[in-house]
């Protein structure tokens, strides 16, 4: 439900987001970084976002890939972008094969402690 004030259709973050088709703390992100201008509305404790504002951020944004891009089942990367995730993922294998050894390692310093310990008693 937009809003209109002196002639000029605004949308609060959750409006504007459902108009770009992006996520809502995607939009504030973006809000935040200054990329999108917004107005403080005292009386309502809010930010709007001018309709004219979302048309300017849409059409700076067109044709780059979004998520909704990426979730269509024929989308296809780019080369760089699927090396990054090709990467990404082996990146993120070496962290779990890294932390598991660091959990084996101190699961056997714990069972050799408590060897010791019974050893004493």
């Amino acid at each position: 439900m937009s809003l209109t004030i002196d002639g000029i259709t605004y949308y609060t973050t959750n409006e504007a987001a459902h108009e770009l088709g992006v996520q809502p703390n995607s939009l504030r992100t973006v809000v935040a970084n200054g990329t999108i201008a917004v107005r403080y509305m005292e009386e309502l404790g809010r930010n709007l976002i001018a309709a004219d504002e979302l048309e300017r951020y849409r059409a700076e944004r067109a044709g780059q890939k979004g998520w909704t891009t990426r979730k269509d089942p024929s989308y296809q990367p780019t080369n760089s972008r699927a090396a990054y995730f090709r990467e990404y993922r082996r990146r993120r294998h070496q962290e779990a094969a890294e932390q598991k050894q660091t959990r084996e390692q101190t699961q056997t310093q714990t069972h050799t402690t408590t060897e010791l310990e019974e050893e004493h008693r």
